[in-house]
């Protein structure tokens, strides 16, 4: 079992006081904390390394091109990918996105069919969106049911001939719903030929994600959600793919040869990185992924689960407290809320002044909120520093700012 206690030892942040408490921080979906571990070997490559990767053959540069060059082989064990050259380095979810909405959809014919769901992040919508219009390509949207969880019969009616990307969250970051990735990618590829990209970014920090076992194309992870620094991110994709995509990004490091009036590329990964990568961010994410498998990432998942079942009994009894979450037994340890006649923004505000920091607003999920008749929530998502007290405090804040409205 995870010892929190332990755990924050290595986070210098919950040494703050926030207007006198303790912090009791519960934003971990919009950004994970960080470890003495990530913040200490960042600052070590900028005292000891520092020298761009891949441009000298002297010992600075070769220190920091082998440490950076480390972190896709860690990352491939992290993912159970099957080659480290599949793992290339992004800002994030949002870059992998656009990269792959870029990339994929140029080889598409008009009238071709994308597939997302009615609870994507904007993410996983608007650079889909950007390419359909310039392609002349169709965007379906998998409806959800009651329980927000995705309607997999709705999904099946929407698969045709025409389907060529399906794209979908691993983990919701309002309701915490996990749908089942390995049955919809058996459903989605029987009846398609279909490329599956999976939303990693809620998902990889809190459960073990293994790329091959899945069955996915394409898998988009978000690093400052998963203990590591803002920045950094990876897309993974199956290597043959990545051989006939196109580079979106072009300038040094990306190439092997450049006249005048053409170039040829570098092989993957170095194609679709292109100029002087966030190295040292990337190194920062290797520490992190090792830290997580340090702990296990199945202890992680059996933390947030045991943690959920425990915030959601005590979210969901609070009277005049409207709690969006799967009914799902297996769900995510995120919990969007809200109290009506009170904005969600102001909720949060009286919130801090008991050291709880959550989020306000639409998450990035608009379309999600507007389907339920939401203009905004506030959002409480628990990570591997968070505890029972944590929920606990929570809970006591929401109560106490609820009865200071009436």
């Amino acid at each position: 079992m995870i010892k929190v206690d332990d755990i924050k030892k290595d986070f210098p942040i919950f040494e703050r006081k926030i207007n006198g408490n303790k912090l009791t921080y519960l934003d971990s979906g919009a950004t994970s904390q960080k470890p003495n571990q990530v913040i200490d070997v960042m600052s070590d490559v900028y005292k000891n390394n520092n020298a761009n990767v891949h441009r000298g053959t002297y010992v600075l540069s070769s220190e920091t091109t082998s440490k950076y060059e480390e972190v896709r082989v860690k990352f491939k064990k992290f993912i159970n990918a099957y080659n480290s050259d599949e793992i290339i380095f992004t800002k994030g979810c949002t870059e992998g996105f656009n990269l792959l909405a870029n990339s994929l959809c140029k080889n598409l014919n008009k009238d071709d069919e994308i597939i997302l769901s009615e609870i994507e992040h904007h993410a996983n919508i608007i650079p889909w969106q950007m390419a359909a219009k310039k392609y002349g390509l169709n965007i379906k949207y998998i409806k959800i049911d009651d329980s927000y969880n995705l309607d997999l019969d709705h999904l099946n009616s929407l698969l045709t001939s025409k389907t060529k990307i399906v794209s979908i969250v691993g983990e919701s970051n309002m309701s915490g719903m996990l749908p089942n990735i390995k049955e919809i990618v058996s459903n989605v590829k029987s009846k398609s030929d279909a490329i599956f990209i999976l939303d990693g970014a809620q998902l990889v920090p809190h459960r073990f994600v293994d790329v091959q076992d899945l069955g996915i194309d394409f898998l988009c992870v978000s690093g400052h959600k998963m203990l590591g620094p803002t920045g950094i991110g990876v897309v993974w994709g199956r290597k043959e793919l990545w051989d006939s995509m196109d580079p979106v990004y072009g300038g040094g490091d990306m190439i092997e040869e450049v006249y005048y009036d053409k170039a040829t590329w570098a092989p993957v990964p170095h194609k679709f990185e292109a100029g002087t990568p966030p190295f040292v961010e990337a190194i920062g994410l290797g520490v992190a992924a090792e830290y997580l498998m340090n702990i296990t990432m199945s202890e992680v998942q059996q933390h947030s689960d045991s943690l959920r079942e425990y915030a959601k009994s005590k979210l969901e009894n609070i009277d005049g407290l409207n709690v969006v979450h799967s009914n799902s037994k297996n769900a995510g340890c995120t919990f969007a809320m809200s109290v009506e006649g009170a904005h969600a923004a102001d909720i949060s505000l009286m919130l801090d002044t008991y050291g709880v920091a959550v989020r306000a607003g639409h998450h990035c999920v608009q379309p999600f909120h507007r389907k339920l008749k939401l203009d905004a929530t506030f959002r409480a998502t628990g990570y591997i520093y968070n505890n029972e007290e944590d929920f606990d405090t929570l809970a006591y804040a929401i109560e106490n700012s609820i009865k200071m409205l009436k």
